[in-house]
């Protein structure tokens, strides 16, 4: 169709994904568009079950790991394509983006509507998130549980939920058979968080005491350097003491995966600056969302606002409307915290949840259950644009 409008969107993860699918299953019944997803993952990686995941024998990586192309096979030919690579350039004056195949080829590709979803990664490089390719990825995620099960000392550094997840996992699947240390800034974990509620904060704290995690306070990892017997690490805290373990695990900090993109299209802090209604800031056709983003807190929770919120303002973009009402991002704190199946907290807004009900709705399986149905689109929220 010559009138065909073309929505490429850079990165299949938990804001990409799901915006094809709504784009696909809604607006192209209103109007002739076709969706080209691009990333150079094949597979979705299931990782708000990585904290439990990176234990070897605890979630097998079929269920980790779920094929991307296969989730799109109930479109026609014609509205949708994936591609596996990664954007080089944005070409924003002739509405066209560079893409490196991971074969090693380049193409280019023309769009009406580009939308930037690449996310980030853990700033330490551990493979909690995408690193790569999927081989790539998978072979640093194997690498890691094969460390995980040698060691029979963990050390884990940074005390946000993250970190917080996998020093209780840890401890509640090995006990005493393997030491785990948490390392944290402030005086409890979550601290550094000014929307979380002191009691969340205290019951994690006890929490991790009871799994028998040691808890270091009050300090941070200044250093690593390689211990002497060639096995070991050495942790340089910046409070003046050394701690030496088998196996350290840094859990703080992210890096945006914004390395293609014009420096005129970001904010001081890296992220891609974005207007009101979600769109790059300069641009006409051109928006963001998730991580890679500054709509909002780096938090999975809030993400599908955002994508019900883009998923109309193309809509509204595409079909012709006349406008597109601001973005309201999420003002309600949700955190949702396991620590293995047994011990769990959590808060919406101003009240804390009952732990016995995130460990049933999050802890028993950590949502792997729904993660094939995430990724074929089936789990959409509001139905129609």
């Amino acid at each position: 169709m010559t009138d065909q409008k073309t929505v490429v969107i850079l990165g299949a993860g938990w804001a990409g994904l799901p915006l094809a699918h709504k784009l696909l299953k809604y607006t192209s019944s209103k109007t002739a568009i076709e969706v080209i997803l691009v990333s150079p993952n094949s597979h979705f990686f299931w990782n708000v079950a990585a904290t439990r995941g990176l234990i070897p024998g605890m979630i097998p990586d079929e269920s980790m790991f779920i094929p991307i192309a296969t989730g799109f096979d109930h479109y026609a030919v014609d509205l949708f394509e994936f591609i596996l690579g990664r954007a080089t350039d944005i070409q924003s004056s002739s509405n066209s983006v560079t893409i490196l195949t991971n074969t090693g080829g380049s193409r280019t590709l023309q769009y009406h509507q580009l939308v930037i979803a690449t996310g980030s990664r853990l700033a330490g490089g551990l493979p909690l998130k995408p690193i790569g390719t999927h081989e790539e990825t998978l072979a640093a995620w194997h690498e890691l549980q094969a460390n995980v099960s040698r060691a029979r000392d963990i050390v884990v550094a940074g005390a946000g939920p993250t970190g917080v997840e996998i020093a209780g996992e840890l401890a509640a699947k090995f006990g005493k058979l393997k030491k785990i240390t948490l390392i944290m800034r402030g005086d409890v974990p979550l601290e550094s968080s000014s929307d979380v509620l002191s009691s969340v904060r205290t019951t994690l704290d006890k929490d991790l005491q009871k799994l028998g995690v040691e808890l270091i306070r009050k300090t941070c990892v200044k250093a690593v350097e390689a211990g002497d017997d060639g096995k070991t690490q050495v942790l340089i805290l910046d409070n003046g003491s050394r701690v030496i373990t088998e196996l350290y695990l840094p859990c703080h900090g992210i890096r945006l995966n914004n390395g293609f993109i014009s420096t005129g299209f970001l904010d001081p802090q890296g992220n891609v600056n974005i207007d009101d209604n979600m769109r790059v800031v300069g641009t006409e056709n051109i928006w963001a969302i998730g991580d890679v983003s500054n709509a909002g807190p780096k938090q999975l929770t809030v993400t599908d606002n955002q994508i019900v919120y883009l998923a109309g303002a193309l809509d509204t973009a595409l079909t012709g409307k006349d406008s597109i009402a601001p973005y309201q991002p999420v003002k309600k704190t949700m955190i949702f915290l396991s620590l293995g199946r047994k011990y769990a907290t959590g808060q919406i807004g101003s009240w804390k949840l009952w732990g016995a009900l995130v460990s049933y709705v999050k802890g028993r399986n950590l949502f792997v259950d729904t993660a094939d149905g995430y990724v074929s689109g089936k789990h959409l929220r509001h139905s129609s644009m």
